[in-house]
């Protein structure tokens, strides 16, 4: 073992130190990068923060921040968007997570060639043709404000699917650990645990006990360990899945790219960054796969296990041999002592513990409302939404026709994405008219009266101006729910005068959906 042991040392030169990891209550979901500006990459942006705010709710496992929402509260700091943060960055955006979790991500659309006589399988990037096969592959980045670790999940799927596979991964991140599926008994184990022989043979007692298939790993593996280099394997990273300390990435290209389509410099700086995160990686992929595959093949086991009970600093993690991925981490442990033979005791019980997740059908019942995405107003019916025409405050006649063509464009856009009755045009602007001369005339009662004039359940409005020093156009939206007679969200976006406007009304449109669905969901529950 202590061979096999001093190898995994070597390929863990990157590793670092940990705290352990603790449940979050809130997640907040940030930026996600994509190649191309796709129909699919803007279903995958919209629908995971909804399936996953519907999972929450219904394992009741806390709040989902809406990617409109995060961004407000990052831009209140200062902060650019990126898919990954500088550890003082990172620190900077606890408040506007609530200390709970950010996740961010990558997202690839592949297709998979046609094979001709004689060639290889290849997956290449799709942009300018149909795909024969389409693939998506989302690295998902998980930030925890508590712990200051970052966990890294890779989803490879298809489209159809590949929303609720991303949630499916995100909701194993329980409390202080992450576990694809419990570690049962009979199940066959490489052991390596930082003990001396005494006390490592009395652990192999008691997992045989415990009804697993103990594998030995070779002649050493009774001989006590080097702690210090065991305590380097908080650090892991696998291809599926890693679990690290933030890092500083001021000496690296920053990822940072606008959320409409890259252009091609934000795509070579993209590359430029991609590549030296690679190089970091690799070397350790490579020895981590080629290890793991020789000791399946002299143990025949399904799982190897690292075992550090160290008190407070105690930590495991599990590979799958059959696939070289990490499976499993957990850094705390809810033992009855800091004894070793607590905390190994423990070690065992955790593997072995149901996950707070949701059944298939459950999440196939949660994929199923895919296309009714809804809302039910107060008469049970699908809900009146008023649209008015948008404030302009351009003090220019050259913006005037933006105000009927912003509601226009709004209306449009929502009902790509979401079912509900707009109420009467003529009727909601002549309200609007009696009710709202200026944007500062909104109170709970004529909220009332507004609503007696039109039935509408929600209303929509804002708007907009010219920022002077930059030139763009700055348009803010509210959304108000009539029933309750209180605003339930808004957004500020700012856009050239230009095609690219049509990507900032489908950002609002986005953010007035989930802002919406959000007050719905919180009815319901």
């Amino acid at each position: 073992m202590r061979r096999t042991f001093a190898l995994f040392s070597f390929l863990i030169g990157l590793a670092g130190t940990a705290t352990p990891l603790h449940a979050a209550d809130s997640v907040a979901i940030g930026y996600f990068s994509r190649r191309v500006d796709t129909p699919l990459s803007r279903e995958i942006i919209l629908r995971f923060p909804i399936f996953l705010s519907k999972t929450y709710a219904r394992t009741k496992r806390g709040s989902v921040i809406y990617p409109h929402e995060f961004s407000k509260r990052r831009m209140q700091l200062s902060i650019a968007n990126s898919v990954l943060y500088s550890a003082k960055e990172y620190q900077k955006l606890k408040p506007a997570i609530e200390n709970g979790i950010l996740i961010t991500g990558e997202m690839f659309e592949y297709e998979e060639k046609k094979r001709e006589k004689g060639a290889s399988d290849e997956i290449e990037n799709s942009i300018e043709n149909p795909l024969d096969k389409k693939h998506v592959i989302v690295k998902l980045y998980c930030y925890n404000a508590q712990t200051e670790r970052l966990t890294t999940l890779r989803i490879s799927s298809k489209p159809e699917t590949v929303v609720i596979d991303m949630v499916k991964r995100v909701v194993l991140l329980e409390k202080d650990r992450y576990l694809e599926k419990p570690i049962l008994p009979k199940s066959r184990v490489a052991v390596m645990a930082s003990v001396d022989n005494i006390e490592l043979n009395a652990f192999y007692m008691h997992l045989l006990e415990k009804n697993y298939s103990v594998s030995a790993l070779s002649g050493d593996d009774l001989m006590r360990q080097d702690f210090q280099d065991f305590d380097r394997l908080r650090d892991i990273r696998s291809r599926t899945l890693s679990y690290e300390s933030t890092v500083d990435l001021k000496d690296e290209p920053r990822l940072i790219l606008s959320a409409a389509a890259d252009n091609e410099a934000r795509a070579l700086a993209y590359n430029e960054f991609q590549t030296l995160r690679d190089k970091a990686q690799t070397h350790f992929e490579k020895t981590l796969k080629g290890v793991l595959s020789k000791i399946r093949e002299r143990t025949q086991a399904d799982y190897l296990l690292l075992f550090h009970p160290d008190g407070r600093s105690s930590f495991a993690r599990g590979f799958d041999l059959q696939t070289g991925s990490l499976v499993w981490f957990q850094d705390s442990f809810p033992s009855k002592s800091s004894s070793t033979e607590d905390v190994l005791n423990t070690m065992v019980d955790e593997m072995q513990r149901p996950l707070k997740t949701l059944d298939e059908i459950q999440f196939a019942a949660i994929a199923a409302e895919k296309d009714k995405m809804s809302s039910r107003g107060a008469d049970g019916e699908l809900a009146n939404v008023a649209i008015l025409d948008f404030y302009d405050k351009t003090a220019s006649p050259l913006y005037l026709w933006l105000s009927s063509s912003l509601s226009t464009a709004v209306d449009d856009s929502m009902k790509k994405i979401f079912e509900y009755n707009r109420s009467d045009e003529k009727t909601s602007n002549g309200a609007g008219a009696r009710f709202f001369k200026t944007p500062q005339d909104v109170s709970a009662a004529r909220l009332k009266d507004f609503y007696k004039a039109t039935g509408a359940d929600y209303l929509i409005f804002g708007f907009y101006t010219i920022d002077k020093k930059t030139g763009l156009l700055v348009i803010e939206s509210k959304v108000f729910d009539l029933v309750r007679e209180k605003q339930i969200g808004g957004s500020t976006n700012e856009s050239p005068v230009d095609v690219s406007l049509f990507n900032a009304v489908d950002e609002i449109s986005q953010g007035i959906v989930q802002d919406i669905f959000t007050m719905t969901q919180q009815r319901n529950n």
